[in-house]
């Protein structure tokens, strides 16, 4: 467990010292950070350290960090970078309990050996930055920052905190929650995580008992065991996590690297991170919003779930079931019995398929729709109701009873409130279940409907390793024995030999010929597969992979091989593969010629992983590629059985693993290893 009480001095400081108040410009940013706590309400003792003569009201000016007499809680340098150092150092042998550092000029352009300076001062004292725009404690009434955000009007309170990689995106968010109906209590801004990690600071703040959220802004992941373990402290408190992250391309990594000194992970494997973990990832700013809100009531909705659509205009209901259905959302006619039951409450007068068509005259059956929720909330085959209605300008008070009834619902519900009256969606206050427009309901689904198709990935740049191939022939009795079956393969070192194997397994064909040798790990782009072909084909087919073989191979264990043509009805990808801050990770995606597109839908999974995991791969696996689960999940087990028991392999590639009937059986494999010896053995 992390130790919460280590950044308390940060975020509830009883003396704070802002070092760098200049006593000539007012718009220093120690003179700035001053009038920030002076302003924000800060009750503690303030000091500013300053070489000038400077009166500041209910601030004790003094010349050095010596001259208060002992260590503040907190010391905040407005100083240059190359100042930093000394005064880290200063603080800590006076017993400062933390610092926060504005400066730039380190790590992120290019001065490591200045913020391993800066760490070193530091020691075991908690610093915030450099790099970074301070931090917001509201309860404390420290604000510890110089954005101009900070002098608005504000929301109260509220229970979100921020942790952010980018000073200035951070506030963006904020201002944007604050909108929305949510305050925020906490913020931090971590610049280039010298001292103090994202995972650190956020685990600090979900421990305060008045945060129910957390908000991350990230522009890297240095630290993903930190990642994973927010999540599992979210869902072990009955909180949650919301991250925003910039660098799923070239172009946004680009603009990350320039800015925090931090180049963004592989955003599949981060993806896989938040959703084995519980936390919410985001693409933009208003899609954060919407995921904080259904982080605060608790939705999560299964791969293609069911909605139902109950409205007063045929029209919007069309619009809203073309829309949900391109969405992966089922939008399915409703079962006899909850048909039976609206027919019993009544008021459905256009029809009683999904949607549910109330027609033009609700007026008249204002007093039923309420029921005819709860008809459909009582329906176990519904993940999710949605309610369309327009105006209300006759009705608010009814329309209010229905906001309140949609939110109450067991089954989640939204209710479309278009065309209100002005100020009527504010004055009712339930962002969290009540909407403007069905763009608006439709953003926020897109929240909670899993991806099926997550966009491709920038690989890492990093330094080449030595690893070697294990072919087919080599890698496919590791899989086998680990519990992945294989279809049945025989081999030779030439044509005529492979064919008098092929006869002697009794195959009838056709045939599946392939080249085999370490060398060559793509052979379908050398031409040494070939598919489908006929027995009276199979010497002359196999003379010719030889030719191409001996010419694109120097193995000298290189060999033909041959397998029975697999008859089955869809093909997945298998693999793994090490990544240097995410660990070893399960990928699982569409097969064949899909595995490379970047339009294909694909999975990965952290490992360690739990059954729980495992299983909830499986049946992603089972609603988006039509795969049997029980024997997807089998084979996601065996693979990371075989990883565990072979610590050495770097990476997998089975594919394609054809589906037959409820079995998977592997046609291909491929297994890279970082020890030549261990692909001779």
């Amino acid at each position: 467990m992390p130790d919460v009480m280590r950044c308390e001095p940060l975020f509830r400081p009883k003396s704070i010292a802002v070092v760098g108040v200049s006593a000539s410009q007012e718009l220093s940013w120690g003179r700035i950070t001053v009038r920030r706590l002076l302003s924000g309400g800060y009750e503690g003792d303030l000091y500013a350290i300053t070489r000038g003569e400077l009166t500041l009201p209910g601030v004790r000016t003094v010349g050095s960090l010596a001259e208060i007499g002992h260590g503040p809680d907190l010391v905040v340098l407005a100083t240059p970078a190359a100042t930093v150092p000394a005064l880290l150092r200063e603080a800590r042998e006076a017993g400062a309990g933390a610092a926060v550092v504005y400066a730039s000029g380190f790590a992120e352009e290019g001065d490591d050996a200045l913020q391993d300076e800066l760490r070193a001062a530091a020691g075991d004292m908690p610093v915030l930055g450099p790099n970074c725009l301070g931090l917001v404690s509201r309860p404390a009434g420290v604000q510890v920052s110089t954005t101009v955000f900070l002098d608005r009007e504000r929301a109260e309170p509220g229970p979100v905190a921020i942790v952010t990689q980018s000073g200035a995106v951070g506030f963006v968010l904020a201002d944007l929650l604050e909108r929305a109906g949510l305050g925020y209590s906490y913020y931090a801004s971590v610049g280039n995580e010298a001292c103090l990690s994202v995972g650190e600071l956020g685990g600090h703040l979900l421990a305060q008992p008045d945060v129910e959220v957390l908000v991350l802004y990230l522009e890297g992941v240095r630290d993903a065991a930190g990642l994973r373990e927010l999540g599992r402290l979210a869902r072990e408190s009955g909180k949650h996590v919301v991250a925003l992250t910039v660098g799923r391309s070239a172009a946004g990594r680009r603009a990350a690297l320039s800015h925090t000194a931090a180049v963004a992970g592989d955003h599949l494997l981060l993806a896989s991170l938040c959703r084995q973990e519980g936390i919410r990832l985001v693409t933009d700013d208003d899609q954060l919003v919407d995921a904080v809100l259904c982080a605060r009531r608790g939705i999560r909705l299964p791969p293609a779930p069911r909605l139902a659509v109950l409205t007063m205009s045929g029209g919007a209901g069309g619009v809203l079931a073309d829309n949900l259905t391109a969405m992966g959302v089922r939008v399915p006619a409703l079962s006899a019995e909850t048909r039976r039951r609206l027919a019993e409450i009544g008021g459905v007068e256009a029809t009683d398929a999904n949607p549910v068509d109330l027609g033009g005259n609700l007026f008249r059956w204002m007093d039923r729709v309420e029921d005819l929720l709860g008809a459909l909330d009582e329906d176990p085959e519904l993940d999710g109701v949605v309610l369309y209605l327009t105006f209300g300008d006759l009705f608010p008070e009814a329309y209010q009873r229905l906001a309140r009834a949609a939110r109450s619902m067991r089954t989640p519900a939204w209710f479309i409130w278009a065309c209100a009256p002005s100020g009527a969606l504010e004055r009712l206050g339930m962002p969290e279940t009540v909407v403007g427009s069905m763009g608006a309901f439709l953003r926020r689904l897109r929240v909670l409907v899993p991806d099926a198709a997550p966009a491709r990935d920038v690989p890492h740049e990093r330094p080449a390793a030595a690893r070697w191939a294990w072919s087919e022939l080599r890698s496919a009795p590791l899989t086998e024995a680990a519990g992945i079956a294989h279809v049945p393969t025989v081999s030779a070192a030439s044509a005529d030999g492979l064919v008098a194997e092929v006869r002697r397994a009794g195959w009838r064909g056709p045939y599946v010929l392939k080249g085999d040798a370490a060398d060559v790990p793509h052979r379908v782009r050398h031409g040494l597969v070939r598919v489908g072909v006929e027995k009276p084909q199979l010497f002359g087919q196999a003379q010719e992979v030889a030719r191409l073989l001996e010419a694109e191979s120097t193995d000298p264990d290189r060999r033909l091989a041959a397998q029975p043509l697999l008859e089955h009805t869809a093909e997945l990808a298998l693999g793994a593969t090490h990544d240097p801050v995410y660990g070893t990770a399960l990928l699982l995606g569409a097969g064949g010629d899909q595995a490379e597109d970047p339009a294909a839908p694909r999975r990965g999974l952290l490992l360690p992983a739990t059954d729980d995991q495992i299983r909830e791969l499986a049946d992603w696996a089972a609603f988006v590629l039509d795969a049997p689960a029980e024997a997807t999940a089998l084979a996601i087990t065996s693979l990371a059985r075989l990883l565990d028991e072979h610590p050495g392999i770097e990476e997998v590639d089975i594919n394609p693993l054809c589906i037959v009937g409820d079995r998977l059986i592997a046609v291909d494999a491929l297994i890279t290893h970082h020890e030549e010896e261990g692909a001779r053995k």
